[in-house]
């Protein structure tokens, strides 16, 4: 959308004045209709290169507070630069915001430096990690925060050992600080704080639709000079898209443009693995066109690949290589909708716990009875997933509980026991196999999930017993029916925070789960 018409949607005097306010010297003086003749007015302002680079300096890395310096970053560079148009709903933003966080903390779970940093072809890459993550703890230790200078000091450090945002993003989650201490989100109220400063700023609009609905908005025009502020050639879905064509679908190519560029590879590394690496370090124009001359694709493969297109094959190798990646950059992104086969298994959840052999043959769920454990984990994992709204930490090996989700600083686990009616499950025999899970955790582990058709009547002494004596581990006894209601209600379409992760915290009390005791949700 551009500028004017942007102006034109702005939905109250309150949000017109809050985004003159950046440029638009007597805002406070005017009227609904002055304000909005006044900020087309101005607009070469809020599109003028330096002053959009140093308003987004300013609250990315300069400010006193953490809070702006991480959240803006998130809403205008992870979130609406990536978007058709730059426009989202609000609600969305703020999700899309939420999830980024969640899914930074969850990686951060899953992966460790050295993995991080692995690189077949260069091990002083591990070394400048392991530096980097020394720096950054350093840096958080007074006070548990970071000041601005400190801030500035580790983008600079980043740019020397060629460390990029995500990756100290990932650093700072392992340390306990990001997004927040402990590992906390952020609040809706806070990300809608940050919100009014962006629009304060001429960052952002706030706009209105014929149905009253708010929107977060770049304007055309402005997210232009905002992209070439930031060095951002091409939206992350786009680049992704243009990753999967097959003259860069090439583990060879791949691992080569890493090495030149000083990132690196393990043998490890699939494909996608190495794509990932790409998009998060190198720039499109460098892949196509290499590292200082070094790689890239040859002008032959340039001018089919842009005769593939439909686009001009006539020009340089540099413009080939600008028409790809403008052409990329445009597409509309779209969402393919694929079947999650672990649906059907969570349909069939209650028999699943129960081993209904007959009942799963028959409804084509297992063709083999040891099928039921594992089909019952996955069905498990799909519910946190999808109607939980957690996204369960990928673990390596074989002795671990069934799933582990993150929770702030901490982790919660489960485990599925199931068995043939009546179902009851005692937690006595398998005590010692979930202890064992949590005292090698890596982390504290507050809640673990016991999910089974039903329990043997000494099972929750047990369990209160085990937090006696182990407090603040809390074994948490559910049947799968049960859990799988609260997933539904939690999921069902008049719960107004449906979209949001369930509070994980809720299910922290030792022993048989009970609904009732947590009102209404």
């Amino acid at each position: 959308m551009k500028f004017d018409d942007a102006v034109s949607l702005i939905g109250t005097v309150k949000e017109l004045k809050r985004i003159a306010s950046a440029h638009v010297v007597d805002y406070r003086n005017l009227n609904d209709e002055e304000l909005r003749e006044a900020l087309i007015k101005v607009k070469p302002q809020y599109l003028h290169y330096e002053t959009v680079k140093n308003n987004i300096h300013q609250i990315f890395f300069n400010g006193e507070k953490e809070l702006p310096r991480v959240l803006s970053q998130i809403i205008l560079k992870d979130v609406l630069l990536n978007e058709d148009g730059y426009i989202l709903n609000c609600c969305e933003t703020t999700e899309k915001v939420m999830a980024i966080e969640q899914r930074i903390i969850n990686q951060s779970n899953e992966i460790e430096i050295a993995d991080m940093a692995a690189s077949k072809s260069n091990p002083q890459r591990l070394r400048d990690f392991e530096l980097y993550f020394f720096v950054l703890q350093v840096a958080w230790e007074h006070q548990s925060s970071k000041s601005a200078d400190e801030d500035n000091l580790l983008r600079k450090l980043r740019t020397k050992l060629l460390i990029n945002d995500w990756d100290h993003r990932v650093m700072e989650a392992k340390l306990g600080k990001f997004p927040k201490p402990n590992n906390e989100l952020h609040s809706r109220g806070e990300i809608d704080l940050v919100r009014r400063q962006l629009q304060g700023m001429g960052l952002l609009f706030s706009i209105r639709d014929e149905k009253g609905a708010v929107f977060d908005l770049i304007p055309e025009e402005l997210a232009s000079v905002m992209r070439l502020v930031l060095n951002l050639e091409i939206k992350n879905p786009n680049y992704s898209l243009l990753l999967k064509h097959k003259m860069v679908r090439k583990k060879q190519f791949l691992q080569k443009c890493l090495e030149n560029y000083g990132v690196g590879w393990n043998n490890k590394d699939t494909v996608d693995t190495l794509s990932k690496k790409i998009l998060h370090y190198i720039q499109p124009s460098t892949l196509l066109g290499g590292v200082e001359g070094k790689d890239g694709l040859s002008k032959d493969d340039l001018y089919k690949w842009c005769a593939e297109l439909g686009l001009p094959v006539s020009g340089s190798k540099q413009e080939l290589i600008n028409r790809i990646v403008l052409h990329y950059d445009s597409l509309r992104q779209t969402i393919i909708e694929s079947e999650d086969e672990r649906k059907i298994w969570y349909d069939m959840y209650k028999e699943l716990a129960f081993r209904d052999y007959d009942f799963l043959r028959s409804h084509n769920v297992i063709s083999k009875d040891v099928e039921i454990e594992s089909k019952f984990e996955e069905a498990t994992s799909y519910l946190f997933q999808f109607k939980l709204n957690h996204t369960p930490l990928k673990q390596v090996g074989t002795n671990h509980p069934d799933g582990v989700l993150s929770f702030k600083d901490m982790y919660v686990m489960w485990d599925n026991k199931s068995k043939e009616q009546p179902g009851k499950v005692s937690l006595k025999e398998h005590l010692k196999q979930f202890h064992d899970y949590m005292e090698k955790s890596d982390k504290a582990v507050p809640i673990f999930l016991v999910i089974a058709p039903d329990f043997t009547e000494d099972s929750e002494a047990i369990a209160l017993k085990y937090t006696a004596k182990h407090f603040g581990r809390n074994i948490v006894l559910i049947k799968a029916e049960e859990l799988k209601d609260l997933a539904e209600e939690w999921n069902h379409e008049t719960n107004r925070q449906r979209e949001e992760p369930f509070p994980l915290g809720l299910l922290a009390r030792a022993g048989r789960f009970n609904r009732q005791s947590l009102g209404k949700i």
